[in-house]
């Protein structure tokens, strides 16, 4: 596998996960803040700010893949 396919797939994963992050900050899927990991974060602040939380590192994430698409060298 060549650096720029590797960096393909990683930029695919950072879509898939910045765009699930945003989903699920948006729908308040219950399944996903209650889960174990979540509840690290939602004990500490309100439903609402972690809902807010995970629709920003959301986009952050989707910022880096966008980051490392522009940054891609031309073949």
């Amino acid at each position: 596998m060549s650096l720029a396919t590797g960096t393909l797939v990683l930029i695919g994963i950072f879509i898939l996960c910045g765009l699930f992050s945003i989903l699920a900050g948006m729908a308040g899927w219950d399944w996903f803040f209650t889960s174990v990991n979540s509840r690290m974060l939602t004990g500490r602040m309100s439903r609402k700010w972690a809902r807010i939380f995970y629709i920003v590192l959301g986009l952050a994430i989707l910022s880096m893949a966008t980051y490392l698409y522009m940054t891609l060298p031309a073949k």
